[in-house]
């Protein structure tokens, strides 16, 4: 199974700029959770936590395509240095702050920036393997591997947080976090040989990668992705502390995430027949009906075991969604059309953390869990009018670009 890894990473330059990347979006899923335990250790309550979580994600997501169109413009040596500098003091005010016991209110604007300068380094990496594996099979593996990745990301960031947040300080899991882009970014710009060219000088902006036939309906699919993972992941901390276990919460966010990595993992090494197209609709069906299996839960056992099992659904339909990108969208916008996925699913993300903590509040976590089990039902409606829409013949007299 391992070849076809290997395979992937005889391409230059790729181990190490899969590894920069890596420490630098290892983040993503601390940062979320993180927020969370800083204001509900302070204050007991999740309405806010939620809020201020949701604003991060959601910032997060008008950034990301923001910063990837100036990417793809203009190289992502050129970009990296201010994306990390404005990020990373960001965090630092919003530390600062916390630690001061400044009100809750002076949090949102440094956390709002901090999103929004947070470049989104997994389209950064997908759009260096797409570069020095141009046309070769084992790209679709590359992009196996950093879904992968993400989820041991997300296994990894919320144990750490959690573990920092209740033994420690808060505070101390954000500044690591800053200190993990800044450095990672570093690394990063100076891998010269692997970045993809950005466009001539002189040459006329190109057309938004979303204007591609089938990228909204991508992104608003990646949209209920996000609802999913952010009403999950926090509605999965809220039961853990309504039930005086706050600091088994890392472990269960870290079980939905080994799901998604040993479905990912297996996945890249298979070979596959289907198009992309179809292997989306079914992967993004199968990711619907993955949240039905929260409502049975009844304490924090079957919790864990439920998010094992949701989690298989996950890194398949990311691998192919991400894929599916590389064939809607021109090359040369590659960068911008991986983001605007990002962007959905932070928005989503955004939309559900901000009105999950306060059903989790006032009506109580397993009430909460409705949540996602709508989210996900919109992902899969969506994927199947996204196949419909795609496979479709185009209109011969209004050309389309498709990749």
């Amino acid at each position: 199974m391992f070849g076809t890894y290997r395979a992937a990473f005889r391409a230059p330059g790729s181990v190490a700029f899969s590894a920069a990347a890596f420490i630098a979006r290892l983040p993503i899923a601390l940062y979320p959770i993180g927020l969370v335990l800083l204001v509900s250790i302070r204050t007991g309550h999740y309405g806010f936590a939620g809020l201020l979580s949701g604003m991060y994600v959601f910032s997060n997501g008008v950034g990301n395509p923001v910063l990837a169109r100036l990417v793809d413009r203009h190289g992502q040596r050129r970009i990296l240095p201010w994306s990390a500098g404005g990020h990373g003091l960001a965090i630092a005010a919003v530390c600062v702050l916390a630690e001061v016991n400044a009100p809750d209110s002076t949090l949102v604007a440094p956390t709002v920036l901090a999103g929004f300068c947070y470049l989104p380094m997994g389209s950064l990496a997908r759009a260096r393997w797409s570069y020095v594996l141009a046309g070769r099979p084992e790209l679709t593996t590359a992009y196996s591997l950093e879904s992968t990745l993400d989820e041991v990301i997300f296994m990894v960031g919320p144990l750490l947080v959690t573990v920092i947040a209740t033994q420690l300080d808060p505070v101390l899991g954000l500044g690591l976090g800053a200190v993990l882009v800044v450095s990672g970014s570093a690394w990063l710009r100076t891998l010269r040989a692997s970045e993809p060219p950005a466009h001539q000088a002189g040459t006329p902006p190109r057309p938004s990668a979303l204007r591609s036939r089938g990228m909204g309906l991508m992104t608003v699919a990646s949209f209920g992705m996000g609802g999913v993972f952010a009403s999950v992941e926090l509605t999965m901390v809220a039961f853990c502390g309504q039930h005086g276990r706050t600091e088994l919460s890392g472990l269960v966010l870290a079980c939905f995430a080994l799901g998604s990595g040993v479905s990912g993992l297996i996945y890249g090494a298979r070979p596959r027949s289907r198009s992309i197209l179809a292997r989306f609709r079914l992967q993004a069906l199968v990711f619907a009906v993955m949240p039905l299996a929260f409502l049975g839960v009844v304490n924090i056992a079957v919790l864990a075991a439920c998010a094992f099992v949701a989690g298989l659904a996950i890194a398949p339909a990311l691998i192919t969604g991400f894929g599916l990108i590389a064939e809607l969208v021109p090359s040369a916008s590659l960068t911008e059309g991986m983001a605007w996925l990002t962007t959905g699913l932070s928005v989503g993300y955004g939309l559900a953390a901000s009105i999950v903590g306060g059903i989790a509040d006032q009506y109580g976590a397993r009430t909460a869990f409705v949540v996602p089990v709508g989210f996900g039902l919109l992902v899969g409606a969506v994927a199947a009018l996204l196949y419909r829409r795609v496979s479709a013949p185009a209109d011969a007299s209004r050309p389309v670009p498709v990749g």
